[in-house]
C-alpha cells in the first residue's frame, strides 16, 4: 500500500486573490455604496448646521496681592495692600462654566421669568462652552462657542466676557464697601474715646497746674521710650484681634465679611480671612436660585465654619501671645517707674492719661490710612482678564463636516462588502475550484463543469424549487450538439481527457460514477457525459446502476423491463433490454426496470459480471450511473467490476478537509483508477478567477 502523500490542507488568500474576489462582486460594492452614502445624505439633509466661534483670554495673575507702596514724611505706608480677590487660572476656568455667571448671560440675552427658566437656558449654553486651558503653565484660556447662528455664538462669548468682568469687580467692590463700613465705625469709637482723653489730660492738667513735663527725669524718658512704643504697638494688635473674634463668635454676625489688611503681624491670619471671605461670597452667589438644603450649599458652609474655626484658633493663640508679651512690657515699664522716686504723683497720673491718648491716636492714624488705602483700591479696578483674541468665527458651519462624513461613508461603504467577503472566505470549507483539489491531492482532475442554467430550463429549476419536485423531475440534458457555451466546452474538455485515459490496449472502458453526497449531480454528469461522447460519434452505453431512484431511467423514459428484471432472471437476454436513443443512434441506455425491494442482492448476482463483460467489447465507453459510495453497498458491489471511477465532487459541498480523505481511499485500494470531476463550479471562483475563456471567433463542431 502506497503511504498518502502530505499536501497542504488550507490555502492563504493572497491580496491579489482578494482583489480579483472583489472584481467579481461590484454589485455588492454599489449597493453598499449607495446605502452609506445615502444614510450620510439623509444625516446631512436633517442634521442643522452648527458655527463655531471662538475666543481668547490672559489671565492676569499679577493682579493678585498688588502692592502699591509709598513712602509719606519719612515712613513707610506699610502693608497698603489693594482689595483683590485670589486669581487663579483654573479658579477663572470653573468660573467661566458656572451656572451663576452662565444665569446671568441667559438673562441678558432672553430675560426669564423665574430662576428654573434661567438655570435651564444656563445648562443648554453650557453644554455648547468649551473652555480649556493653553497649557499647564500658560495662563491663556480659549473659549468656544457652538450654536445654529454664527452671530448668536459671537453675541454669546462676548456677554460672557463682559458678564464675568463685571460680576468679579462686583464682588471686589462687595468686599471693599463692607471694609469701609468696618473702618468707620471703629473711627466713631476711637475718635469718641480719643476725645475723652484728651478733655481728660486737658483738665488733669488745669486742675493739678501742670503746664510742662520737660521736667521729668531725661533717665526715665530714655527708659520708657522703648517700653512705651513696644505697649502701643501690642495694644494695637490686640485690638484688632479681639475685635475680629468678636466677630467671629458673634453668631448674628456669621455671614458677615471680615475686614481685609487688619495689619495683624501673623501673615496667615491675612490669607485665612481672604479665603474665609472669597468662599463667603461664593456662598452667597450659589444661593441664588436654590435652597439651603442643596449638598453643594451644606458642603460650603461646613467649608466656611471651618475656615471660621481655624480663624477663631489662630486669633486666640495670637491674643495669648500678645499677652504674654504685653505682660512682659509693662513690667519692665513699672521697673522704670520704681526708678524715678522724684516724681510727683500728678506727673504718673498724667503720663498714664497721655499713655491712653497715644493708643487711641495711634489706632485712630491706623485707620484713617486703612481708610485712604480703601478708597484707593474702590477707585484703582484692574479686571483679572484680558482679552487677546476677539470673539471671531468663520462663516462656514463646522459642524457636521460634510467632506469627513461622506469620506467616511465611502470607506464605510468600500469596507462593509469587503469585510463580508472575507468573512465569507475564511469560513468556507467547501471545495470551491480545481485549485483546492489539486492543492491537496495527487488524484486526477478530468474536468470542470461550472454551475450554468440554459434559459430553457429556468422554468424547470424554478418549479423544482418552488414546489420541491425533486424526485419526480428529470436530469436536465445541457449537451447540445454544435453549442458552444461554458457547459458544453466543458463537456468536451471531459471528453477528452476521457478518450485519452481509455486509449489502452486493455480496452477498460467501463466507468462508474458516484459521489460522497446526495445532490453532488453525478447523474446530470454521467448523461450529458454520455451524450457528449455520443456526439461524436462513440458507441455509449448508460447503465442505471441506482436501484433506488432510478433518475437516469427517468430521464430517458423508464422501460417495464430493465436492469432488475434481468439480474433477477426474469429476461434471459441483454439485448431485451437495451434501447437506442432516437436522437442519437450511438447513445445506448439499460433502465432499471421494474423497481426491485432487494437491489443490494440483484447487484451481487453473477450476471451482472457476466453482462458487463459480453457488453464490453460492443462500446466505446460503459458508463454506470452508481448510488453515492459512502452510503449505500451498492456502489461498492458495481465498483469490483469497473474499471475506473468518475468520482463527483460538487463545488460548496464537498468539504476539503474530505479530500485526502478520498485519496487515502484510493491508495488503500477502495477506489479503482480514481479521477475526481467538479462539478457546479460558479461562474466566478473562490478567488475571483472567471471560468472558462470566451472566444473571439467561431466555429462548428463536425463531430
Amino acid at each position: 500500500m502506497n503511504t498518502p502523500i502530505n499536501r497542504q490542507t488550507e490555502e492563504f488568500l493572497t491580496i491579489q486573490e482578494f482583489w480579483q474576489l472583489c472584481r467579481s462582486h461590484l454589485d455588492w460594492f454599489l449597493i453598499s455604496l449607495t446605502l452609506t452614502l445615502s444614510m450620510a445624505a439623509y444625516y446631512l439633509v436633517s442634521t442643522p448646521d452648527m458655527y463655531t466661534c471662538e475666543a481668547a483670554v490672559l489671565v492676569k495673575m499679577e493682579t493678585t496681592g498688588t502692592m502699591v507702596a509709598q513712602k509719606q514724611n519719612g515712613s513707610d505706608f506699610n502693608n497698603m495692600a489693594l482689595v483683590q480677590q485670589p486669581t487663579s487660572v483654573p479658579n477663572v476656568l470653573r468660573q467661566y462654566t458656572s451656572l451663576a455667571l452662565l444665569s446671568d448671560v441667559a438673562n441678558r440675552l432672553n430675560p426669564a421669568s423665574d430662576s428654573g427658566g434661567a438655570l435651564s437656558k444656563a445648562g443648554a449654553i453650557r453644554s455648547r462652552l468649551t473652555v480649556t486651558q493653553d497649557n499647564e503653565q500658560s495662563t491663556v484660556i480659549n473659549l468656544k462657542y457652538v450654536d445654529y447662528s454664527p452671530r448668536r455664538a459671537e453675541q454669546v462669548l462676548s456677554i460672557i466676557l463682559e458678564a464675568f468682568n463685571e460680576r468679579w469687580l462686583a464682588e471686589k467692590n462687595q468686599i471693599a464697601r463692607s471694609t469701609a463700613r468696618f473702618i468707620d465705625d471703629r473711627l466713631r469709637l476711637i475718635e469718641k474715646d480719643l476725645n475723652a482723653v484728651d478733655d481728660s489730660i486737658s483738665t488733669f492738667k488745669m486742675h493739678h497746674q501742670i503746664t510742662n513735663l520737660e521736667r521729668v527725669s531725661d533717665l526715665y524718658l530714655q527708659q520708657q521710650n522703648e517700653s512705651e512704643a513696644d505697649m502701643l504697638k501690642l495694644t494695637n494688635q490686640m485690638a484688632m484681634a479681639q475685635y475680629i473674634l468678636d466677630i467671629l463668635q458673634d453668631k448674628s454676625t456669621q455671614h458677615q465679611l471680615l475686614p481685609a489688611n487688619t495689619g495683624l503681624a501673623l501673615p496667615e491670619v491675612e490669607t485665612q480671612i481672604s479665603v474665609y471671605n472669597t468662599q463667603l461670597l461664593r456662598l452667597k452667589n450659589n444661593l441664588v436660585g436654590t435652597t439651603s438644603q442643596n449638598p453643594i450649599i451644606l458642603r460650603q458652609e461646613n467649608e466656611i465654619d471651618d475656615l471660621r474655626q481655624n480663624i477663631v484658633a489662630t486669633v486666640t493663640n495670637q491674643i495669648k501671645s500678645l499677652q504674654m508679651q504685653l505682660t512682659t512690657v509693662m513690667r519692665y515699664n513699672e521697673e522704670a517707674k520704681e526708678k524715678v522716686t522724684s516724681s510727683p504723683d500728678q506727673a504718673k497720673r498724667l503720663l498714664s492719661v497721655e499713655r491712653d491718648q497715644k493708643v487711641k491716636e495711634s489706632l485712630y492714624l491706623y485707620l484713617l490710612q486703612k481708610k485712604e488705602e480703601n478708597e484707593i483700591s474702590m477707585t484703582y479696578t484692574p479686571v483679572p482678564t484680558q482679552i487677546l483674541d476677539m470673539p471671531h468665527g468663520s462663516p462656514f458651519p463646522s459642524f457636521p463636516n460634510k467632506n469627513s462624513i461622506l469620506m467616511a461613508a465611502t470607506l464605510a461603504g468600500l469596507l462593509i462588502p469587503m469585510v463580508i467577503l472575507f468573512v465569507i472566505v475564511s469560513l468556507d470549507t467547501t471545495v470551491r475550484s480545481k485549485a483546492d483539489i489539486e492543492s491537496r491531492t495527487i488524484l486526477p482532475v478530468v474536468g470542470e463543469v461550472p454551475f450554468y442554467t440554459p434559459r430553457k430550463y429556468r422554468a424547470w429549476m424554478a418549479k423544482r424549487i418552488l414546489f420541491r419536485k425533486i424526485k419526480d423531475t428529470p436530469t436536465p440534458l445541457v449537451v447540445q450538439h454544435g453549442s458552444q457555451d461554458v457547459v458544453n466546452e466543458a463537456f468536451r474538455v471531459i471528453r477528452s481527457n476521457l478518450e485519452f485515459m481509455s486509449d489502452t490496449p486493455r480496452h477498460e472502458n467501463i466507468y462508474i460514477v458516484t459521489s460522497m453526497y446526495s445532490g453532488s449531480g453525478k447523474t446530470f454528469i454521467c448523461i450529458n457525459l454520455a451524450l457528449t461522447l455520443a456526439i461524436k460519434g462513440r458507441r455509449v452505453l448508460i447503465i442505471d446502476g441506482d436501484m433506488r431512484r432510478a433518475s437516469t431511467s427517468r430521464t430517458f423514459g423508464n422501460r417495464e423491463v430493465g436492469l432488475a428484471d434481468f439480474l433477477g432472471e426474469k429476461v434471459h437476454t441483454v439485448d431485451d433490454i437495451i434501447y437506442q436513443n432516437e436522437h442519437y443512434p450511438s447513445l445506448h441506455i439499460l433502465p432499471v426496470g421494474t423497481t426491485p425491494p432487494n437491489p443490494t442482492e440483484l447487484l451481487s448476482s453473477p450476471r451482472l459480471r457476466e453482462m458487463l463483460e459480453e457488453l464490453r467489447p460492443c462500446y466505446d465507453f460503459i458508463l454506470i450511473d452508481c448510488p453515492m459510495m459512502e452510503v449505500l453497498a451498492d456502489a461498492s458491489i458495481i465498483e469490483h467490476l469497473a474499471d475506473r471511477t468518475l468520482y463527483i465532487v460538487r463545488a460548496g459541498l464537498f468539504q476539503r478537509k474530505m479530500v485526502g480523505q478520498l485519496e487515502t481511499n484510493t491508495q488503500a485500494g477502495k477506489y479503482k483508477n480514481l479521477s475526481i470531476i467538479l462539478n457546479a463550479v460558479p461562474p466566478v471562483g473562490r478567488y475571483g478567477y472567471k471560468y472558462g475563456y470566451k472566444y473571439g471567433y467561431y466555429y462548428n463542431y463536425k463531430q
